[in-house]
């Protein structure tokens, strides 16, 4: 028998909810490696972490309920609190199952309706940010009258809300809006033969799509084929990585060259992953964003028990966050469970010459 007092402790079991493509849960999975040894070197938690994986198909292709059944296996393997999911569908179902089964949830999804007593928002992406970002930029840019499309998503209608509070403030006019499918069909070609014959009657001023996944890059290259030179701009796009995006367009990321936080995290993962293709940069913004937070409240626990972790997540404070703008920080409250915090958690980048180079922060209105 050992003995308690002299022994290892356990570690701290926390659930990881995979809900994306396999090559970007297994990048995940590296990212969460790393932090868990980099506390465990620097001494700041003395026991340790054990990660449960879950690998649910779900949005936008699979079911929202595959991802809520491996939320409650990972409650049933008796973890302690749970990281993901990165899906908005998801992030709007999970919290009612996390406040009955009353386990802490760190939820990745962009929708600011992803938060209840027992889950937490750290957003990839945001979307009232992204929406906010947006309208600055067209303010700034001086285009009043704008076209906008959005996709199917769970949380583009919460974007498109956004963004009419934000036109309204700023000044400007949504001439239209239109509606996308979400997933690619053989019918997309003449949806998007229509929409372009609407706005080009219209003469809007500049273009805005809500939306991500194929169809964001489907639209994107139908305009830019078309030869059209409106200006254009897209929520939730324009990562450093995707060289494929269309040339011209400006795009909300959660990515700043200034950021040392996400720099450093991303140079850690390239030393000790050396012969692995390196994450897309927001994704390992938010993952180690999500995981630091989570880790953290872990810290602050007045009792390691899943209640314990959860009103310690509420103390954590003043985090500095690898996603957004320098300043962008990390923290919680009894009654702000929105983990993102300052104007800068979504900046811009133009795709130029083939590089996505940063545009600019928002300026308030």
């Amino acid at each position: 028998m050992k003995n308690e007092q002299e022994a290892l402790g356990d570690p701290i079991k926390i659930g990881v909810l995979l809900d994306m493509p396999r090559a970007c849960s297994d990048q995940a999975e590296g990212i969460y490696n790393l932090l868990a040894e980099q506390y465990v070197a620097k001494k700041r938690f003395e026991r340790g972490f054990e990660f449960v994986r879950a690998d649910p198909c779900g949005p936008p292709a699979g079911s929202i309920h595959a991802t809520i059944e491996a939320f409650h296996e990972l409650c049933d393997k008796d973890c302690l609190a749970v990281i993901g999911c990165s899906h908005s569908g998801s992030s709007i179902a999970i919290p009612a199952h996390a406040d009955a089964r009353k386990v802490p949830l760190i939820s990745l999804g962009a929708t600011a309706r992803g938060m209840s007593d027992w889950t937490f928002s750290v957003c990839r992406s945001s979307v009232s940010h992204n929406a906010y970002a947006m309208a600055s930029w067209l303010k700034q840019q001086g285009h009043k009258r704008i076209a906008v499309t959005w996709d199917r998503a769970d949380d583009t209608p919460e974007y498109l809300l956004h963004f009419r509070n934000a036109v309204e403030r700023a000044g400007l006019q949504i001439l239209v809006d239109v509606r996308l499918p979400q997933l690619v069909g053989p019918e997309l070609s003449g949806i998007f033969e229509a929409i372009f014959a609407q706005f080009w009657t219209l003469k809007p001023d500049a273009l805005a799509h809500f939306g991500t996944g194929r169809i964001a890059d489907h639209w994107a290259n139908f305009v830019n084929d078309s030869g059209w030179t409106a200006p254009r701009i897209m929520g939730d796009a324009a990562s450093p990585e995707r060289v494929s995006w269309p040339e011209g367009w400006v795009g909300v990321t959660t990515w700043d060259d200034d950021n040392k936080v996400a720099s450093k995290v991303y140079d850690d993962y390239r030393v000790r992953y050396p012969d692995a293709e390196a994450p897309k940069r927001e994704l390992i913004a938010v993952c180690r964003d999500g995981l630091t937070a989570l880790i953290e409240g872990i810290i602050q626990a007045p009792i390691l028990t899943r209640d314990g972790i959860r009103r310690g997540l509420e103390l954590v404070q003043m985090l500095p966050a690898a996603s957004g703008g320098p300043r962008t920080c990390l923290g919680f409250s009894p009654h702000n469970h929105r983990g993102l915090q300052g104007p800068d958690v979504m900046v811009l980048r133009r795709m130029q010459d083939g590089q996505p180079v940063m545009e600019g922060r928002i300026q308030l209105f």
